[in-house]
């Protein structure tokens, strides 16, 4: 398989909702692909972000939590956390629970971490509400 940005790309523009190929297999390709990114795809994917549609975004976000370069990974995480979706920032507030569950110190962003997990609240349902109350511990 040819891991590159591209290749990643194409994975995640063709996941549909309550896609079971994607929970079961395709996540996990996908993470090979994160795994196996050169430092120019990293930064082309931060370029990517903005530009793809939000299911795109939220499965990118749902990927981010399991790989080893978590530096990269929460900085992505924290600007699709601000892209606007409510659905993508809720991904990405728990992927960034994950990172710092797996020891990634995230204190440094805390400010902006409230902010988001406030805004997130209002339309959280009983599951993300342990996620975000997990996560606010985190902080």
């Amino acid at each position: 398989m040819n891991y590159t940005l591209k290749n990643y790309d194409a994975l995640l523009r063709v996941v549909r909702e309550c896609d079971d190929y994607w929970a079961d297999v395709g996540i996990l390709d996908a993470i090979a692909f994160l795994e196996a990114f050169s430092d120019q795809e990293w930064i082309m994917l931060q370029d990517l972000l903005a530009e793809r549609p939000r299911l795109w975004q939220r499965s990118c976000a749902e990927t981010l939590s399991e790989v080893t370069n978590q530096t990269r990974s929460f900085d992505l995480l924290l600007r699709l956390m601000q892209e606007g979706d409510d659905e993508v920032t809720i991904a990405a507030l728990d992927s960034i629970n994950a990172l710092a569950c797996y020891g990634l110190d995230i204190s440094g962003q805390a400010t902006q971490l409230r902010g988001a997990i406030a805004k997130a609240r209002s339309n959280a349902g009983a599951a993300v509400s342990r996620m975000l109350d997990a996560l606010s511990l985190q902080l």
